[in-house]
């Protein structure tokens, strides 16, 4: 009841929010259409799309992972290549509240304040503009997101660990940086392994008394639950590697430093890594600010750059309190710490968006670290840091409706 409230409830704002606006780079709808018809990229290069890498077939390569456009296969076979990438990406955007909720739930969190942090992350994040944008580089991120949290629900739910694997893979090959994100579900594994041992069903996130044996898990059971995973997770991961050797000559060549002119822009004269950008990728999470300007309205968002995660989402400051001895919390932080990796040494620190949206790669596992720190309560500190987030995230969609950028 309240997952499906949250749905359409978000739903309702990013359609408002969006007003009609097209996804102008709709990479994903127009490879998918290239998949139904039996291609691996574009038969030309629209002028509206910039980042295409002509191959020796004489077709163009799509360089994002390839996991969104496969998800769009059913709904591009039926409404064509007109489709428009931003209707998807509102509904599974919606569908991520509802299944962040459902995670939240299964971690033991009380109604109001599961509405509370699904509501943050819906309206208090630059989840928002993801969703409500849907342009490839921000679809990416809302599918990514979406497999994320089913990978964590089916975790909770201690499904088929196959199935936790497909739901990963999904969410890896969206947003490379999330396949990072492999210690979570390690110790999840760990976990699982440690609590069949003693009979135990309490749902992985939910807070428990450790024993000393819990944190050495019988091997074979370990095995037995990892083998089914890794052989699930493998498969789409063997598919992208295949993918990437059809079209470039390598397995491992992604495609991104093929595309033409992209090393010449200043930003990677060092390439696309190095730790020379980590202070650039620091400044923009943590101390970017607004423009100010003496016309109305006088505060603008910048469209390139975004806003430090501080102004955007103040309550996930709460999540560092957590430092809990457990596998979930050890996982959790682990692979929010390698996320942050190639992140933060990346060249380029997003290009049009509100807020950092990077971070969205590690908001899954932020959340549910914010739900842990929560447990006992949000006091009011905490319930300020959320207004502040929704009165920031409410001035980015007046800018993103009437075009207020600087």
């Amino acid at each position: 009841m309240i997952a499906g409230a949250l749905f359409l409830l978000s739903l309702l704002g990013y359609v408002a929010v969006n007003h009609g606006q097209h996804a102008r780079f709709d990479y994903f709808t127009l490879l998918a259409d290239a998949f139904l018809h039996g291609r691996l990229g574009l038969d030309g290069a629209p002028p509206w799309l910039n980042e295409l890498v002509p191959t020796a077939d004489g077709r163009f390569a799509v360089v994002y992972p390839p996991a969104p456009a496969a998800l769009l296969l059913p709904l591009v076979a039926v409404f064509g290549r007109g489709l428009h990438q931003e209707i998807p990406s509102m509904l599974i955007g919606a569908a991520n509240v509802a299944l962040l909720s459902l995670v939240l739930r299964e971690m033991g969190v009380p109604p109001r304040r599961r509405i509370l942090l699904a509501l943050v992350f819906a309206f208090g994040s630059v989840a928002w503009y993801s969703a409500v944008v849907g342009t490839a580089w921000h679809f990416a991120h809302v599918v990514a997101t979406c497999g994320m949290l089913l990978a964590v629900y089916a975790a909770q739910r201690d499904a088929p660990t196959w199935s936790i694997g497909l739901a990963f893979g999904l969410a890896a090959l969206s947003r490379l940086p999330v396949a990072a994100a492999a210690p979570f579900f390690a110790a999840y594994l760990a976990d699982r392994a440690a609590r069949s041992r003693r009979g135990s069903r309490v749902p992985f996130g939910v807070p428990r008394a450790m024993r000393a044996a819990d944190w050495r898990p019988p091997v074979r059971v370990f095995a037995h639950l990892a083998l089914p995973f890794v052989a699930a997770l493998a498969v789409p991961v063997a598919l992208d590697l295949a993918y990437n050797a059809a079209r470039f000559g390598s397995p491992l060549e992604p495609g991104y430093a093929l595309i033409p002119g992209l090393l010449n822009e200043a930003q990677y004269r060092n390439g696309f890594f190095s730790l020379s950008n980590i202070p650039r990728q620091l400044h923009a999470l943590f101390l970017t600010g607004p423009a100010f300007s003496s016309n109305p309205p006088w505060i603008r968002p910048h469209l390139v750059g975004g806003l430090s995660v501080l102004l955007t989402t103040p309550l996930l400051l709460w999540s560092f309190r957590v430092r809990d001895r457990d596998w979930f919390t050890l996982g959790a932080w682990a692979s929010v710490a390698l996320i942050f990796v190639p992140i933060l040494t990346h060249a380029d620190p997003g290009g049009a968006q509100w807020g950092y949206r990077y971070a969205q790669d590690a908001y899954p596992l932020l959340f549910l670290l914010v739900a842990r720190a929560l447990r006992a309560g949000a006091g009011l500190a905490a319930r300020l840091a959320a207004v502040a987030g929704f009165v920031v995230n409410a001035w980015g969609a007046l800018a993103f409706y009437y075009g207020w950028w600087a």
